[in-house]
């Protein structure tokens, strides 16, 4: 089968086209924009069919990250994967950033143990991973949270972690993004029914509702 990966979840554009039969990345993009990913991801897509000589009619799913990370990235990386599943009526599945971070680190083959992936967040916070459990916390609350816990480290806050804890840690990548290439064979495995394509926010928005006045002043 031939699956379509994206991510727009970090200041990457990247796109891949994986085939499970052989196991193959068959085209691959990956562009460092940092914003204006909707101007962008068609082309990146449309450069990696180019690159594996394939049409959208070849495609059997859409892999898709669901962040957490730019609420507009992944917006856009969503409503395109939906898009594109809808339009040729196959399923779309979604992949956690967090999940394929963590997925980079065990596939370089160096964990030994439990690990956390923590994923810079700005503003003293993180997101984490501990546990199968995503969620938004500041550093220095971390070492709360792992108490005694044997682990490794993983992921753009893994660094900024070790600095402040009290107790060294093993660091396997320090990676904002993970490659396309993880996503896609990770979402390859996953159960559509089971990794929905629904947005991971684990913090509200930047951006505010303008309020009214009552008084209409």
């Amino acid at each position: 089968m031939i699956y379509l990966a994206l991510d727009t979840a970090s200041h990457l554009c990247a796109a891949a086209l994986y085939d499970d039969r052989g196991d193959a990345i068959v085209g691959e993009v990956t562009e460092d924009i940092g914003r204006g990913h909707a101007e962008r991801l068609m082309d990146v897509i449309g450069e990696c069919f180019k690159q594996a000589s394939l049409e959208y009619s070849d495609l059997g799913k859409v892999i898709c990250t669901i962040g957490p990370g730019s609420f507009t990235g992944v917006r856009v990386g969503l409503s395109t994967a939906r898009g594109i599943a809808l339009g040729l009526s196959i399923p779309v599945i979604g992949v956690s950033s967090l999940a394929a971070l963590a997925h980079e680190a065990g596939a370089a083959g160096s964990l030994t143990g439990s690990l956390a992936t923590i994923l810079d967040a700005r503003r003293e916070e993180a997101y984490v991973l501990w546990n199968d459990t995503a969620q938004v916390m500041r550093y220095d609350a971390l070492d709360g949270l792992f108490g005694d816990a044997e682990f490794e480290l993983c992921g753009s806050g893994a660094g900024e972690f070790s600095n402040r804890s009290t107790t060294p840690r093993k660091i396997l990548h320090e990676l904002a993004a993970a490659p396309i290439a993880t996503i896609a064979r990770l979402g390859a495995k996953m159960n559509e029914n089971a990794a929905p394509p629904e947005p991971l926010y684990l913090r509200a928005p930047d951006a505010k509702p303008q309020l009214v006045s009552t008084l209409g002043l």
